[in-house]
């Protein structure tokens, strides 16, 4: 018996998806055979509407697609414009800036005509979003300790890119000292009461106050996200101007003088017992842990280090480099000591070098004189000038291509007289240039701001009734003067410096400093 085989019918919507899987297949054919039309654009910018400070160097852009180098690098504008060269890795392009960007202005960003890498392969029409972003520079700001009517004793924002000045902190503390946060929205500063000090006591605690000012920072690159830099980035700093929170008592011991790390994450401070005298020595302070004193030798003067892990404390007749995350009951070994050098005033920002001072006590010959040294950490030391007088401070600037000095010279005569000069050296050529004689007193400070194009000059104390200095510079009592450097980054990378004269400034006070 044969059996009869019956072909089954397609039902319809067999029929339709039959019909549909062809036609999809037509379609991608066609699109593969005529090439790609997927359109290019930028994914992600780094720092899209963020506020960057000096130590943002270099930005990234993420694309879609595999990108041309040449058309991006070709339509890439940046305005105002920012001296910078271009790396690529992949789909993503850095761009590093050559110096820092100015503080207090707004820039934007935008791309336009670029290829992608398939679409410049093959030499067709290429489709690109257009790209353009926004971001700013923290503002152009410093902080000062009033010597005049409400403000005397007490700590004042001065913002310049506002054009407006906030008193920070109460009547009743008298501010001694203090170091701003590495994003500017705190400052760690030293206060003792009113009326202690009144009294003359010096009874110092350690408190942090809020500026008001809130930056949007990108993350910073190449970091890891669990860093002690990248988590303080992360923290929410939108608090409003004034709110203060104590940070270390003078129950048991005197507070003296203190440095805050770059990452703002560690506090050192030189301590003396109420009790015992002879105990003294730094303290290391870090969030949500009890002070623990740093087990070495007595010294004077110190700087933490760039890395933030090391001080710089000066033992002896040398300075030693002393780890901080051995704060123990244990004594903890220098890692290393720097002979014949008595004071450190500043490293530059990747710790490659330092500007040192050498007192010459061991040349009968140069007893009387001072010596600013560039030393680094290759084992170099570069006398970069010898004075009379005494070297005062000594700051690099953000590139690391010039050191600002200012020094003094004993002047001839009977009567002990010295001249302070403010100075450039151009560390590459070793070349000194002055740029300011300074009024002949002592009490002469300066910061450098952190886009290195300007400087703080802060004359502070009584002025004597004959001050000789350039004739721009007739200083006040306490008074502030801004000295532009460079008026862009375009010229300071050609080397063009400012044509201005140095400015004397609408406030009253001591110990200027911009913030970060």
């Amino acid at each position: 018996m044969s059996r009869r085989r019956h072909r089954r019918s397609l039902s319809p919507l067999d029929r339709w998806a039959s019909i549909f899987m062809t036609g999809m297949a037509l379609l991608i054919g066609g699109l593969l055979l005529s090439g790609d039309h997927a359109l290019a654009r930028v994914r992600d910018f780094s720092w899209d509407q963020r506020q960057v400070g000096a130590e943002d160097r270099a930005f990234l852009l993420t694309f879609s697609r595999p990108m041309d180098p040449t058309s991006v690098e070709q339509n890439l504008v940046v305005s105002p414009p920012l001296p910078g060269k271009v790396s690529w890795a992949g789909r993503r392009m850095a761009y590093t800036l050559d110096v820092p960007a100015p503080y207090g202005e707004n820039f934007s960003i935008r791309l336009n005509h670029a290829k992608d890498l398939f679409a410049a392969r093959e030499e067709r029409e290429a489709r690109f979003e257009t790209f353009q972003s926004t971001f700013q520079t923290r503002h152009r700001a410093f902080a000062y300790i009033g010597s005049e009517g409400e403000e005397a004793g007490r700590l004042v924002l001065a913002d310049l890119t506002r054009q407006d000045q906030q008193i920070l902190t109460p009547a009743d503390l008298v501010v001694m000292s203090f170091k701003p946060y590495p994003l500017g929205d705190r400052i760690l500063f030293a206060a003792t009461d009113a009326a202690t000090s009144q009294q003359g006591g010096l009874d110092q605690k350690l408190y942090t106050v809020t500026t008001g000012l809130n930056p949007r920072p990108p993350e910073e690159l190449g970091s890891s996200s669990r860093s002690p830099l990248a988590l303080f980035r992360r923290q929410p700093v939108n608090q409003p101007p004034g709110n203060i929170e104590l940070v270390l008592d003078s129950k048991n011991y005197q507070n003296l003088k203190f440095d805050l790390s770059p990452d703002g994450q560690t506090i050192v401070v030189q301590r003396v017992s109420q009790s015992n005298p002879a105990d003294f020595g730094p303290w290391v302070v870090k969030a949500n842990q009890p002070p623990q004193p740093l087990k070495t030798e007595p010294g004077g003067d110190f700087l933490i280090a760039p890395d933030s892990q090391s001080l710089l404390l000066l033992q002896g007749q040398g300075t030693a480099i002393i780890p901080l995350d051995e704060a123990t009951q244990q004594t903890t070994e220098p890692l290393d000591f720097l002979p014949e050098y008595g004071r450190v005033f500043d490293m530059s920002r990747d710790g490659s070098s330092a500007a040192m001072v050498n007192f010459n006590q061991n040349d009968p010959e140069q007893r009387y004189t001072e010596s600013l040294f560039w030393v680094t950490n290759q084992g170099e030391e570069t006398e970069l000038m010898q004075v009379t007088g005494t070297v005062m401070d000594a700051q690099f600037d953000p590139t690391n291509r010039i050191l600002y000095s200012l020094t003094s010279e004993v002047l001839p005569g009977e009567e002990y007289v010295e001249q302070p000069v403010l100075s450039a050296v151009t560390l590459r050529e070793k070349q000194v240039t002055d740029l300011l004689l300074l009024p002949t007193q002592q009490n002469i400070t300066m910061d450098l701001a952190p886009d290195g194009l300007a400087l703080l000059l802060n004359f502070e104390g009584m002025m004597s009734a004959e001050t000789p200095a350039s004739p721009e510079v007739q200083a006040t009592n306490n008074s502030i003067w801004l000295l532009p450097l460079f008026t862009s980054s375009e010229d300071r990378m050609q080397g063009k410096p400012a044509q201005n004269q140095p400015e004397p400034m609408p406030f009253k006070g001591i110990q200027a400093a911009w913030l970060p």
